[in-house]
């Protein structure tokens, strides 16, 4: 485990997530900014707060499901065909 740790491209490839992450994020954050534009200020708080929470919970859950996806065996063969 340390000795992936101190892999340099370990972090490069982190980083590189990271920023597509942070890219990804500023898309949502404009979708749930135009959602909630023609909410009066209390509930548009309370939307954005919501769909931000939504999001993260989502983006986990996907992203835990793809992972298990990829552990199966034969599945981009099957995904290829």
């Amino acid at each position: 485990m340390l000795e992936t740790l101190r892999d340099p491209t370990i972090w490069v490839a982190l980083f590189q997530i990271s920023v597509i992450n942070v890219l990804l994020s500023g898309d949502n954050a404009v979708v749930i900014a135009l959602a909630c534009r023609s909410l009066p200020a209390r509930q548009q708080k309370q939307a954005f707060i919501v769909g931000t929470v939504g999001i993260v919970v989502l983006m986990t859950a996907l992203t835990g499901a793809a992972a298990y996806l990829l552990t199966l065996p034969y599945l981009e063969l099957v995904g290829s065909v």
